[in-house]
């Protein structure tokens, strides 16, 4: 299905979140302690300048949209909601996690849930939304995305951006 245009600044942070997600996958489990830790940094940065807003735009314009369309809106309120609680989770035991195992064990599981968050939300969340919601429910939507989250999408940094 072709993304509505009021989706499309959300799909703009989800190609910078899926980029993560590839880098946690593919560079942690090789790294050394230093390029784990700048790994570790980079995460925690993205999620704080980039990721963090994001989500709470979505909860503030999704949540009760999604539960006003009956019991498959609130399956998906609910599975929105859960995993964004599970981001947190996870990025906060990057943060704050014991040993250099401990936080490579947490970053693992955090860029897992995210890669699987956003394919979810692009391939399935979004696709209902743009079958169920109302052109009006579609615009207010819109509207809070582009007055809570800037113009111009946080990018991840990647080892040629550093």
């Amino acid at each position: 299905m072709t993304r509505d245009d009021r989706l499309m600044r959300l799909s703009r942070d989800h190609h910078h979140a899926l980029v993560l997600a590839l880098r946690v996958q593919r560079e942690l489990p090789a790294a050394d302690e230093s390029a784990a830790s700048a790994l570790l940094a980079d995460a925690v940065r993205f999620w704080s300048t980039g990721l963090q807003p994001h989500i709470e735009v979505e909860n503030e314009a999704l949540l009760a949209r999604l539960a006003a369309h009956g019991d498959e809106g609130l399956a998906h309120a609910g599975r929105l909601q859960r995993e964004h609680r599970e981001l947190d989770e996870a990025i906060t035991a990057v943060r704050n996690g014991g040993s250099a195992h401990d936080r490579r064990a947490a970053l693992t599981r955090f860029g897992s849930l995210l890669g699987g968050h956003i394919r979810w939300e692009e391939r399935e969340l979004f696709d209902w939304m743009q079958g169920h919601f109302t052109a009006q429910e579609m615009d207010e939507a819109g509207e809070l995305f582009g007055a809570r989250l800037p113009a111009v999408p946080v990018v991840c940094p990647t080892p040629q951006t550093l």
